[in-house]
């Protein structure tokens, strides 16, 4: 658990320090982009995260609408399992399980958010990174 939390913080310092604006090779490039010149549900998710640990949350929403929520609900599920960990006792609210229709939801609007990003057209090119 404590490399688990380690990890974690270099993750967020490295995103800290690292701006993908201005140092493109300090990230990997979208493999997906690269192969078919589209737009795949984590692009813009360097920049978005890189602006979250600065606290612009608006600016990460503009590089992709679905990161800030992701991270939202892993920092929930994190949190919980750290005061999990130090009280030996669930003293945070999370569902047991999650129910199928949730996860199907949230496939469909990540398959949703891909192709929308992807119309070469004005409103949708608000969601591309």
């Amino acid at each position: 658990m404590i490399f688990m939390v380690a990890v974690v913080i270099l993750g967020l310092v490295y995103s800290f320090t690292q701006d993908p604006s201005e140092k493109p090779g300090a990230y990997m490039p979208c493999t997906f982009y690269s192969a078919f010149s589209l737009y795949c549900p984590g692009c813009g998710d360097s920049r978005a995260l890189h602006a979250l640990t600065h606290g612009h949350i608006l600016q990460a929403f503009d590089y992709n609408l679905l990161l800030p929520f992701a991270a939202l609900i892993l920092a929930w599920y994190y949190l919980v399992a750290i005061t999990t960990l130090f009280f030996r006792r669930r003293v945070m609210w999370v569902p047991q399980t999650v129910p199928v229709w949730s996860a199907i939801v949230v496939g469909v609007v990540i398959v949703l958010f891909t192709v929308l990003r992807n119309i070469p057209g004005w409103p949708f090119t608000i969601l591309a990174p």
